[in-house]
């Protein structure tokens, strides 16, 4: 059976029905830790884009997937929460790659790299995903524990 949803739009006098595939997928765009992995993978496709080695680039795009698989998994928080952790620590691999050949050489410039920035910026968006996806679970547990 194919769910009917109708939902007013704020602001506006109209209401939008969803059904079947779109229904499902609504209230995956409703959570800010949705924006926060789409950001996050946004940030790592800037990184593959700067033209790296094969290691940074294998290790981009697993986090890439990562982020972007795990924002389908919006129902099921827990798993939500353990890939995101998975995302993030290809994040650090990432950044270990990025930063230890720059230490090394001898030419060391102090100055960050927009590839480094970038992969920072998706940690920092990694972990306020995480942080909104333990409130959203607080927030279902706190409604269970009401309702009993």
């Amino acid at each position: 059976m194919e769910k009917n949803l109708n939902k007013k739009v704020k602001g506006v006098g109209l209401i939008v029905q969803r059904k079947g595939f779109y229904a499902e997928l609504a209230p995956m765009w409703q959570r800010i830790q949705t924006l926060y992995m789409l950001l996050a993978a946004a940030a790592l496709v800037f990184i593959g884009m700067q033209g790296l080695g094969n290691t940074e680039s294998m290790i981009g795009g697993l986090a890439v997937a990562l982020f972007l698989a795990n924002i389908t998994y919006f129902k099921h928080r827990k798993r939500q929460f353990m890939i995101n952790r998975l995302a993030m620590l290809a994040v650090l691999g990432l950044i270990g790659s990025i930063a230890i050949p720059m230490l090394r050489s001898n030419s060391y410039d102090a100055s960050l790299t927009p590839t480094l920035v970038a992969s920072l910026l998706a940690l920092g968006l990694g972990s306020f995903a995480n942080r909104a996806i333990q409130k959203d679970e607080a927030k279902v547990k706190s409604d269970r524990r009401f309702r009993k």
